[in-house]
């Protein structure tokens, strides 16, 4: 890829294989399913599952935002200053550790039936 501190133009990227999935839209989706806020900071959790060729599967996406006014009017933004940036780690390690004990449970679940 590199040699002497130059690209190398005739590299080829890794190819990457990634199993085909069918995203089925869920009236679930549409809501999360846990929501972390901290000082105008919002972590939600959202459940989707995808169609495979081995039944259903639930994965777990995360959409992280900051709420501040303008004016009289509230917004949302993705962008994130400085001192935000600790609030946001913790609320993201927050909604991991949900997501792992949810996929834990569900596991035990699975596993009673």
């Amino acid at each position: 890829m590199f040699r002497g501190g130059e690209r190398d133009s005739h590299a080829t990227p890794p190819i990457i294989s990634v199993p085909q999935v069918s995203m089925t839209p869920s009236k679930d989706s549409v809501k999360p399913v846990h929501v972390f806020r901290l000082r105008g900071i919002t972590a939600s959790v959202f459940a989707n599952i995808a169609e495979t060729k081995n039944g259903d599967v639930t994965f777990h996406k995360v959409s992280v935002q900051r709420t501040y006014k303008d004016g009289d009017v509230f917004k949302t933004t993705s962008t994130f200053g400085r001192d935000d940036l600790p609030i946001v780690r913790l609320l993201t390690d927050r909604a991991w550790q949900f997501i792992l004990d949810t996929e834990a449970k569900r596991g035990r679940d699975e596993d009673a039936e």
